[in-house]
């Protein structure tokens, strides 16, 4: 490329991108949400900034569990997105134990996606751990691949769509116990409606003592 074509073209980036700043500067100064929105993106890290952006737009994070049930949803499933009823602005991950209905059960909801927000789903059930990600729209496919950083694993599609399961037992177990060693984790999967759902893990390891206890692990 001539140097000076690619020149022009670098100073006429750096003179668009310092426009769109100063736009948004001035905007600013007019508008406080948008100066609130300004501080988020000082946040070093995406989770903190999308949340930073759900509580200064107010993006709800829940919506009523009734508005979200549209099909033949497992009972489960109708127990988990209710438990998110609880979520408030700062919440980790939720724990209740739901008794006979669908024992020990540990939810956190995704971030920067609009509600009804899919849920990361620990259960402890008649003893046996199950791990899954519960959607608000039942998936086609009957198998996806995920993967939480530890390598891909082939999880199955239950429940009429709403419902992913990534095994339960043992495997559960570990994918759980590795989880719960990070702060934060980013789903790469072959379904669209799964791949780059983020979740944040701070209290995950905490939240999940009681379940772990019931469960025996």
């Amino acid at each position: 490329m001539n140097p000076n074509i690619r020149s022009n073209s670098l100073l006429a980036f750096m003179l668009w991108a310092l426009g769109t700043t100063m736009s948004l500067v001035a905007n600013a100064q007019g508008n406080p949400q948008m100066a609130e929105a300004m501080t988020c993106t000082e946040e070093s890290q995406r989770l903190e900034r999308l949340a930073c952006f759900d509580e200064v737009f107010g993006t709800p994070f829940s919506v009523a569990v009734e508005d979200a049930i549209v099909g033949n949803q497992p009972e489960r499933w109708r127990q988990a997105f209710a438990q998110e009823q609880r979520r408030r602005p700062g919440d980790g991950p939720l724990y209740r134990n739901t008794s006979e209905l669908a024992g020990h059960l540990l939810t956190l909801s995704a971030l920067g996606v609009k509600p009804p927000r899919p849920l990361l789903a620990v259960q402890c059930h008649n003893n046996i751990t199950e791990l899954t990600l519960m959607m608000p729209e039942a998936v086609k496919e009957e198998r996806v691949t995920v993967d939480f950083g530890q390598g891909r694993q082939i999880w199955r599609v239950r429940d009429d769509g709403f419902v992913i399961s990534g095994g339960r037992g043992l495997p559960a177990i570990r994918t759980v116990r590795n989880m719960a060693a990070g702060s934060e984790v980013t789903v790469a999967s072959s379904s669209g409606v799964v791949d780059g759902l983020m979740f944040d893990l701070t209290g995950f390891r905490d939240t999940l003592k009681p379940l772990r206890e019931a469960c025996g692990w």
